[in-house]
């Protein structure tokens, strides 16, 4: 069903609600009557009678489902109840995936609201994480995680046929000894509506009955022993357990009186005792590693003590993604303590927890932001996943591919044990079109590997470049490039600049200074001096333009930028540099890269980053990063616009000294700053050459 239908119909059911219900705790209030009428409807047009009251499902599933006593409530969920009739009867058979859809966008207005405080700079409290964190998975990309890791396992130890699995990545699959489907397990420790665990029970419903199990026996088995989930938020909770029972009764219908509970658990308000393991365990979730048994008198603390000490056959999830700077200090300081070098986004710290819930060999599916495939904040963790286990399959979306995510997403799956063979990385981030382009993509890739956005690499070359980015898409010869010659650091210093804090109080375009004031060409900073004459020449980026140009501004540097250094926010990076001649670019760009040449005087901005002690290779090296060869594997390895100077001081320097190129280079700067300064925009300009 189109997402546009279903956000009006959620934004319809949030409105009827808050219009009905008067409440000191709106909040749960409104839960429970948004819970109760979609619950009713999905019974109602599966089969389950004519229509199902709020006390009948109390005393069906009274685990679930709490009381409304109110007489208001009561007719608002009648109301919700006639509204869900908008939805095409065949859209709710046998689909209880759409109760966790329902309930995302039931849940946006709230997530809007966190996301504002945010902007403020209000940190997201325990209450308000569920709500922040919780993002649908798409059904396609659930069968892709689930099929490429329990299916694996299945296909690995049940002698089972795999080949109905659409979304498999279908590499060689080694044999172990039969195993029975009894002793396989599966966990989702940030279930959240469930949908994971929905996909996971018809696979393994499908593997029992293929091994003569009757329908009721294999549905009590899934139930009880081989699907378990967890979830900080009690409402997920409740929803995952009512979408299994409902997935369990396609099968057998009697399943929802039998008493026959999922294993499914929340870690809400578990203990109030600070010395016991699960404390803040609503807010900590899975991420807890309890090293001691809890008070044997609280029994949900000592089932998820098992839970959480046991190991699993697999482990499926969308962890909650969420940057340091938005955590409460109570999050942040147990993030830093316990995942110390994973400790920069809440999912990086879920990756490697869920390595620990997964047996030795055992498989994990995830969906999560790609940056980690990137960025130097993640090198711990690309190190863990390159070395220490084995990357099966990765799917990296388009930048924009995931409408309800605020961030560019990958799904992957790894053993968890290293292995010599090859990664399969799909790369769609070249098609538009949201997600349905990208899954037949997808598909399209799986029937033709030489489609061209396919790639097969041993994830081990990476730790040849610096950082080890998971350029999965390099050759293998620039990969040689990085183990075999110096980095350019090496040879000379990029450095960044500083950050003032307030850039319309200390900048100035050079027209709009007085000369007199300036500081033009000096070579080095005399305080006395920066009294009189306090404008210096800045370099601050300003897009794409080779070899000179872009020296537009001056900076105020009154009294060695006495009142700059008296905001705590502003920094003054890299002093020693100020004055000193170099090459400068433009670290933020909707173009390429580009680097220009500048005399002395200047000082540098975060956004104009510089290199310096070039020496005799000044020319060489403008002219190599100005060159094609930089530009396409830079571009290679930094997918994104940002051009920072640690990403270009790692560049494998490559020299052979040449008269020729230095000449090139000369001329070619001589050429740009011709034609900058032929401009009255330019410092200095003369006249204009058709005079």
């Amino acid at each position: 069903m189109k997402k546009t239908i279903l956000k009006n119909i959620a934004a319809s059911i949030r409105s009827a609600v808050n219009y009905g219900i008067i409440s000191d705790d709106t909040d749960r209030r409104s839960f429970e009557v948004f819970f109760c009428a979609v619950s009713a409807r999905y019974m109602y047009e599966n089969g389950f009678g004519d229509t199902v009251s709020p006390s009948e499902l109390n005393k069906l599933m009274p685990d679930i489902f709490g009381t409304l006593s109110d007489s208001n409530e009561v007719c608002i969920v009648q109301k919700i109840f006639d509204m869900l009739s908008a939805i095409p009867h065949e859209e709710w058979l046998n689909n209880a995936q759409l109760i966790g859809q329902l309930y995302q966008y039931f849940n946006s207005e709230r997530k809007d609201r966190i996301f504002n405080e945010l902007k403020k700079n209000i940190k997201i409290s325990s209450d308000d994480l569920p709500a922040a964190t919780q993002i649908f998975t798409p059904d396609w990309i659930v069968r892709y995680m689930t099929e490429n890791t329990l299916g694996r396992i299945f296909a690995e130890g049940c002698e089972y046929d795999i080949s109905e699995y659409k979304y498999l990545v279908q590499e060689k699959i080694k044999c172990k000894k039969n195993i029975s489907p009894e002793e396989i397990s599966l966990i989702d420790p940030c279930m959240g509506s469930g949908n994971i665990l929905l996909y996971a029970f018809e696979l393994f419903m499908k593997l029992y009955i293929s091994k003569g199990y009757t329908e009721i026996h294999a549905c009590r088995l899934i139930l009880t022993k081989n699907l378990y989930g967890i979830d900080i938020d009690s409402r997920a909770r409740r929803l995952a357990h009512f979408s299994l029972l409902m997935k369990a009764c396609e099968y057998c219908p009697e399943i929802i009186s039998s008493g026959i509970k999922p294993q499914l658990f929340e870690m809400e308000n578990i203990t109030t005792d600070e010395h016991d393991p699960f404390f803040n365990s609503d807010l900590f979730g899975s991420l807890i590693r309890p090293v001691s048994s809890p008070d044997q008198k609280n029994a949900k603390a000592m089932k998820l003590y098992e839970l959480l000490t046991r190991k699993y056959s697999a482990v499926v999830t969308n962890p909650p993604y969420m940057s340091t700077r938005n955590m409460n200090s109570s999050l942040l300081s147990f993030i830093k303590t316990n995942y110390a070098d994973y400790s920069a986004d809440l999912f990086s710290a879920f990756i490697v927890r869920c390595t620990e819930l997964t047996e030795k060999d055992g498989y994990i599916g995830l969906l999560t932001p790609y940056v980690w495939l990137f960025i130097k904040s993640y090198e711990e963790l690309r190190k863990l996943l390159f070395t220490q286990k084995h990357i099966n399959d990765l799917i990296q979306y388009e930048y924009s591919a995931f409408y309800d995510a605020t961030v560019p997403l990958c799904a992957f799956t790894f053993k968890n044990s290293p292995s010599e063979e090859k990664s399969t990385f799909f790369r769609l981030t070249d098609f538009r079109g949201g997600l349905e382009v990208q899954r037949e993509m997808f598909l399209n890739a799986l029937n033709d590997r030489s489609c061209g956005y396919v790639y097969k690499t041993d994830s081990k070359t990476f730790e040849n470049i610096p950082s080890c980015p998971a350029a999965y898409w390099l050759s293998p010869r620039i990969s040689e490039l990085y183990a075999k010659y110096p980095p350019l650091g090496s040879i000379a210093a990029p450095r960044k600049g500083n950050s003032t804090s307030d850039n319309e109080r200390f900048l100035r375009l050079w027209h709009e200074v007085d000369k007199s004031k300036m500081n033009l060409n000096c070579q080095h900073i005399d305080r006395a001096e920066t009294r009189e004459k306090r404008w210096f020449p800045y370099n601050k980026g300003g897009g794409y333009r080779k070899w000179y140009g872009f020296n537009d501004y001056l900076i105020d540097w009154y009294d060695d930028a006495s009142e700059m250094r008296s905001i705590p926010t502003a920094v003054i990076a890299n002093y020693k540099y100020f004055t000193m001649p170099g090459l400068t670019w433009s670290t933020l760009t909707s173009g390429k890269f580009s680097i220009r040449q500048f005399g002395e005087g200047y000082i540098f901005d975060n956004g104009g980053c510089c290199i310096f002690e070039l020496g005799d290779k000044k020319n060489y090296i403008c002219a190599l990063l100005n060159s094609k060869v930089f530009a396409y594997i830079f571009g290679q390895l930094n997918p994104t616009l940002n051009f920072q100077s640690g990403e270009v001081a790692k560049f494998p320097f490559v020299f052979k000294k040449s008269a020729a190129v230095d000449k090139l280079a000369e001329e070619c700067t001589a050429i740009s700053k011709s034609e900058y300064d032929s401009f009255e925009t330019s410092r200095d300009f003369k006249r204009h050459p058709l005079v």
